[in-house]
């Protein structure tokens, strides 16, 4: 059975993660992952991409929605709405994920948000784990599909794979960037 991780809002915000965490997704079966998002999270995405970039369109969000569920095969989490008021997590922004997560049974939430406090998880035998922890822990299982992923990644953009691995440590996967290196 396939480790299940579920993206979180501020995961897959910036442009490069959610890039490179798609792609996993698209590469989830060489991971042995099942990776799922909301439509919830991801129009959360779209909301902080409009409200930064007044020139995303609502035309480019409805793209951006659409290419993230068509990349991830059965990616969307359905039917756990019952369960967000019950979800004991305090922001109330964060409900829904928590009740996404117990609903599809994940192991991970992949987020760097705090709220998500072991506390809160542990009794459902939920853990959060960081962007940088989950890929470098992917790297670590498997070398070489995390390099296809990366180097996919770096065509995608014209880069070199060097230029990118120094883009992730400034965008805050300086483990991966590091594993990467050696």
């Amino acid at each position: 059975m396939a480790f299940r991780v579920l993206y979180d809002a501020n995961a897959i915000f910036g442009a490069l993660q959610r890039s490179i965490l798609v792609r996993v997704g698209v590469a989830q079966t060489r991971f042995n992952l099942r990776v799922l998002l909301t439509e919830r999270v991801i129009d959360e995405i779209i909301d902080h991409v409009s409200a930064k970039y007044p020139d995303f369109s609502p035309r480019q969000g409805a793209s951006l929605k659409d290419a993230m569920i068509e990349a991830i095969p059965d990616c969307l989490v359905t039917g756990f709405e019952y369960a967000i008021d019950a979800a004991g997590i305090d922001d109330p922004d964060d409900r829904h994920v928590l009740a996404a997560a117990i609903h599809a049974d994940v192991q991970v939430i992949v987020t760097d948000d705090r709220d998500f406090a072991l506390a809160v998880l542990s009794p459902h035998g939920i853990e959060r784990q960081g962007v940088d922890d989950f890929l470098t822990d992917l790297f670590d299982l498997d070398q070489s599909a995390m390099r296809q992923v990366v180097g996919d990644e770096a065509a995608a953009r014209d880069m070199v794979v060097d230029e990118l691995v120094d883009l992730l440590e400034v965008r805050g996967m300086i483990r991966l960037a590091q594993h990467l290196r050696r």
